[in-house]
């Protein structure tokens, strides 16, 4: 009885018991398919208003998207449409990115266990602006990922006053370059397959100068994360067309952020090659790059056309050498190269990227083995021909790039003239072309010279320059200049300054206002010159044979135009002392040269007759100086000292014969 009654109570709680267990088992069973019909339902679902307040959240740029939706599945899909990144303030454009069409295929399991593993990637209609504003901030980094592990502190850029090495020594680099190292990228999920089509990336430089790159179909691949990217991208760079092909390491590596990531990239572009093998510090921003570069071109064409140039003639290039692009620098060392035949080795070629109120800063350290500048500045169709090179003399008040470079050469050929050991210390700067120091020989002489080039109206350049000739062979540059045989030997030394106006460089050698003074100690006169100068009568009885030491000789030239004089010219020996006044003119090859001998130091036998030599180079006419006015006018300039030109005077004073001219 008692347990009759003690089940008769417990009923109505094993019956309260149950109900809970339905009841909660029907909510379970509810909300599990609340949730199962929630997922299904996503797909219908647009997300684009979360999204872009997210994404908002995590650049800190504005995002927009106007459609975002979510396919369940083993592999997620996920769709965007019309999405929009904001650019920089004071960016040249509103958006920096815009995408028509984003669809991926996420591993469901992967959002759990991670990394996350994408399938398929397509996208379609993306623009993307990558450029500095005005003050040089870069769009491309974004506030909340920090993509430099240390500040973006970038070489200091150069001065703009031209080289101010020490010495004049060759351009250095602008400092060690400083790497961009990205953050952690251990998350960073595995890409499949991505496709990329009707899209484009434009470059914009902070002066303004815009960069266009076309990505007409861009395909991307791989087995899994363990296994090499297959990348190849079909398009165009400001309408050359382009194509690349690169084998990436895996995404394994890529998350590996504390280890530069391994790549090799080869581009074409017409008979443009350029390959690239290396690494990358910051791979998502191509930033950070080190390693080996080849370029080969049989015609340069390609290259030509991206700066914007059309050559006159085919160029072959091949190079290759250590590439570096950290930030704002770019730099190539331990170069060698073939410039159409000109070997030639690249210690230093460098380009800092100015900002808006700076030009880039170019600079360069290149030596050539034997450089032939008729071959690179006459047309293909004048090679053999009798045409003459020539180099535009053309300075811009707003260079850009700046320039800083040195260059050197074993030999160099320009016309007709073969030059030894050149070297030149160059400047570009706003309004000027500056040469620091410039040495070459020829024909055993050394020139050193220095000067510049400043800009002036109607396409014109001024050119001053000063220079100092040593070790000039008489007897030798007489054959080079075609003239007839010289009664002199010996080594020369000449000091000289130029001025010219004018559009190219062999228009302002002819145009030139020079001043020169050549100096001599030693050598030897033909004795005949002195005893026929002087008249001597004992040449009636004997021939006058050998040579007469020379103890000094001066000449000073002032020419304008290829016209010119030499005045004071004096010649001392041990037999007599030779004074003379020369006028040429270079541009018909004719002269008018009168000599006497100062009676003082002659012998008692001479009459000491002026005489007059002139006419042309090849065929001179020998007279006598007193008989015209013009000969009588040049003998009595011959005796007295002249005003010297201020480029030569001290040189010209410094000479022994300076102090036997009568004042």
């Amino acid at each position: 009885m008692a347990e009759q009654n003690r089940a008769e109570k417990s009923e109505p709680k094993k019956r309260t018991q149950a109900w809970l267990a339905y009841g909660c088992g029907g909510i379970a069973l509810l909300g599990v398919a609340a949730t199962t019909v929630g997922w299904f339902a996503l797909g219908h679902v647009n997300l684009a208003s979360l999204a872009s307040k997210r994404a908002t959240a995590l650049l800190g740029r504005a995002v927009s998207i106007q459609s975002l939706t979510i396919t369940p599945g083993a592999w997620v899909g996920v769709q965007f449409q019309n999405v929009h990144v904001a650019n920089v303030a004071g960016g040249s454009a509103p958006d920096m990115v815009q995408v028509g069409y984003l669809g991926v295929d996420v591993k469901l399991s992967s959002l759990f266990s991670g990394p996350m593993v994408v399938r398929h990637v397509r996208v379609q209609g993306v623009h993307v602006l990558i450029e500095r504003t005005p003050t040089g901030v870069p769009n491309w980094r974004f506030k909340t990922q920090g993509m430099l592990a240390v500040p973006s502190a970038a070489p200091t850029p150069p001065a703009v006053a031209g080289l101010q090495s020490a010495g004049h020594a060759p351009p250095q680099p602008s400092q060690q370059p400083i790497m961009p190292v990205a953050k952690d990228r251990a998350h960073y999920p595995t890409v499949l397959e991505a496709e990329l089509e009707q899209s484009d990336v434009t470059y914009r430089t902070a002066h303004g100068v815009s960069y266009q790159s076309a990505l007409h179909a861009v395909h991307m691949q791989t087995q899994g994360a363990q296994t090499p990217i297959s990348l190849v991208v079909d398009g165009a760079y400001n309408t050359l067309p382009v194509h690349l092909e690169a084998t990436l390491q895996p995404f394994a590596m890529l998350r590996q952020y504390q280890t530069p990531y391994g790549m090799a990239v080869r581009i074409t572009s017409g008979d443009l090659s350029v390959v690239f093998t290396g690494t990358a510090t910051d791979p998502l921003n191509a930033d950070g790059l080190a390693g080996a570069v080849q370029v080969e071109t049989p015609t340069s064409a390609p290259l030509a056309a991206v700066v914007g140039y059309k050559l006159p003639q085919n160029i072959p290039l091949s190079m290759a050498g250590q590439f570096v692009h950290a930030g704002d620098l770019w730099q190539l060392t331990k170069g060698h190269a073939a410039l159409k035949g000109n070997k030639l080795s690249v210690a230093l070629a460098e380009l800092y990227e100015g900002t808006h109120t700076q030009p880039d800063h170019v600079k360069a350290d290149i030596a050539f083995e034997h450089l032939n500048m008729n071959t690179l500045l006459v047309k293909a169709e004048h090679a053999g021909q009798s045409a003459e090179a020539d180099l535009p003399l053309a300075v811009s008040q707003t260079p850009d790039p700046l320039i800083e470079a040195h260059l050197t050469a074993q030999s160099v050929a320009y016309n007709v003239y073969n030059f030894q050991n050149f070297s030149i210390l160059a400047s570009v700067m706003p309004g000027v072309v500056g040469v620091q120091e410039m040495r070459v020989g020829y024909l055993g002489a050394t020139l050193a010279a220095s000067g510049q080039l400043q800009a002036r109206p109607q396409g014109n350049t001024h050119i001053q320059a000063k220079a100092l000739v040593s070790g000039v062979d008489i007897e030798a540059y007489r054959r080079a200049l075609g003239f007839q045989p010289v009664p002199i030997k010996g080594r020369a030394t000449l000091q000289m300054t130029a001025e010219a106006t004018q559009p190219t460089l062999n228009a302002a050698i002819s145009h030139a206002t020079i001043a020169a003074a050549v100096g001599m100690t030693g050598g030897t006169l033909e004795s005949a010159v002195i005893r026929a100068a002087s008249a001597d009568l004992g040449l009636l009885f004997h021939k006058a044979t050998g040579t007469t030491p020379i103890t000094c000789l001066l000449g000073v030239v002032s020419a304008q135009n290829g016209i010119g004089q030499v005045l004071p010219l004096r010649l001392k020996t041990e037999q007599g002392t030779l004074s003379a006044n020369a006028r040429f003119n270079l541009n018909n090859r004719s002269f008018d040269l009168i000599f006497a001998t100062q009676r003082a130091t002659t012998g008692s036998f001479a009459l000491d007759i002026p005489v007059r030599v002139s006419g042309s180079f090849a065929k001179p006419r020998i007279g006598l100086a007193g008989l015209s006015a013009t000969g009588r006018q040049m003998l009595v300039q011959s005796e007295r000292l002249n005003s010297l030109p201020e480029g030569v005077r001290q040189f010209a004073q410094q000479n022994v014969c300076y102090r036997a001219i009568a004042p």
